[in-house]
């Protein structure tokens, strides 16, 4: 039970700071306007790259997560498995508020609304995957009883 607390508490950290790093960004652009002026064919790259690597990324995060959780040995106990599990869940997350990072920072050095859209896709993926006691487990399959 304590390894889903942990897990949960490096969800809400993760959101909730992207979320206020996102609204401090959104008034620093309105107020002061772009922090790093480019041309328009290094602002047209940055924006491309961020967006392969959020198209990659998403799914990266998500494959390696399911590859990790299905390694996991079921004859281990629940407390080992929720273990393994945290660090998968943890390398999804990291890799998912990368991205959003990654996004806000082209949104403050080109200004451009795309990329805040994209840190939008990516936090909208990071909100669904709030971790449920009950999906863990049942993903785990690790009978509720043996907590």
């Amino acid at each position: 039970m304590k390894t889903i607390k942990q897990i949960r508490l490096i969800y809400f950290i993760v959101s909730i700071l992207l979320a206020v790093f996102a609204a401090l960004a959104f008034v620093f652009i309105t107020i002061n306007g772009r922090v790093y002026p480019m041309d328009l064919a290094a602002e047209s790259n940055l924006k491309s790259l961020i967006i392969v690597l959020a198209l990659a990324g998403i799914p990266a995060s998500y494959m390696f997560h399911n590859r990790k959780v299905k390694h996991i040995n079921p004859d281990l106990s629940a407390e080992a498995k929720l273990q393994q599990y945290r660090m998968a869940y943890f390398i999804k997350i990291m890799t998912l508020e990368g991205i959003s990072l990654l996004s806000l920072l082209g949104y403050l050095m080109t200004g451009s609304l795309n990329q805040l859209m994209i840190f939008g896709l990516v936090y909208l993926f990071l909100l669904l995957n709030y971790p449920r006691k009950t999906s863990i487990l049942e993903e785990l399959t690790i009978d509720p009883n043996e907590l």
